[in-house]
């Protein structure tokens, strides 16, 4: 299967993600950094023991903790082919969650082709925080974040301009120009304080960096204290770390996530319009 029109087969790229998510498993291993695989990946472990046929990406979580860990070692951890990409390492990336990238490659998103940061490929490296279900201030901490996240992604020009309507690309662009005169610094600020707004004051955590809605906080909803309860599966010929209930949670994911999709679904989805590897 090629991804797009890029001449690339999808196997030539997840070759390259899994060196990548070995070295990631390594620098865990090596700091005793608890994770899991997590979404399609975990759903790739677990009915077709590796990827997803036509996934295009890898995906694991760990808690907040592990994370700024993760972080922190990583720097000093990590082999020179590899480059740890967050806001902090690369200044006009925008997402509040990390990718861990490959040097001297390039997979090249439609949606981010113009911003000038690091293209190599990559897999998500996403933080698990603490929410309160069910409560007026969870739900604030929820939409606060849900409104902050989308008008920090007007950001990037490309999704103001293809906006669904004339008035959506109009407030979105006028947004995109505003967004310019507030410093990156104060909006990754203000994510982090939402982020860490119940910090081991509760027993569950989600999946908030990537868009918060309501309806991702609850299917991506977990109790913490299960967090370290992992099983070993198999994904591409080795072993890594899944949730032991990953029925429950695959299912709160993809419902009968046993079931494939109609064949027209069955592609990448990342927008990929350029590789090099």
């Amino acid at each position: 299967m090629e991804i797009g029109n890029t001449g690339v087969e999808i196997k030539e790229v997840q070759k390259a993600q899994l060196d990548i998510l070995i070295e990631f498993d390594r620098i865990c291993k090596k700091n005793n950094i608890k994770y899991q695989l997590f979404a399609g990946t975990l759903l790739g472990a677990t009915r077709h023991k590796g990827f997803i046929p036509w996934d295009d990406d890898i995906d694991v979580c760990m808690l907040r903790e592990d994370y700024d860990k993760f972080i922190t070692v990583c720097n000093k951890d990590i082999k020179n082919e590899y480059f740890l990409q967050t806001y902090n390492s690369d200044p006009n990336y925008i997402m509040q969650f990390a990718k861990l990238r490959k040097n001297n490659t390039i997979f090249l998103e439609r949606v981010t082709a113009n911003c000038d940061i690091h293209h190599g490929v990559y897999i998500d490296i996403f933080p698990l925080d603490d929410v309160r279900p069910n409560t007026l201030m969870g739900n604030f901490q929820q939409k606060l974040l849900y409104g902050i996240g989308r008008i920090n992604l007007t950001r990037i020009k490309y999704l103001c301009v293809n906006a669904d309507n004339i008035l959506h690309r109009s407030g979105r662009l006028a947004m995109h120009y505003f967004m310019k005169l507030i410093p990156r610094k104060l909006t990754n600020s203000v994510h982090r304080k939402l982020f860490l707004m119940f910090y081991n004051r509760t027993n569950f955590v989600s999946h908030l960096t990537n868009g918060a809605s309501a309806k991702r906080l609850k299917k991506y909803m977990m109790k913490k204290n299960e967090f370290y309860n992992t099983i070993e599966a198999e994904f591409e010929g080795r072993k890594f770390p899944i949730p032991q209930n990953y029925d429950e949670v695959l299912r709160n994911l993809f419902g009968n996530y046993e079931k494939l999709p109609p064949i027209e679904e069955q592609e990448p989805h990342h927008g990929i319009v350029e590789i090099q590897l």
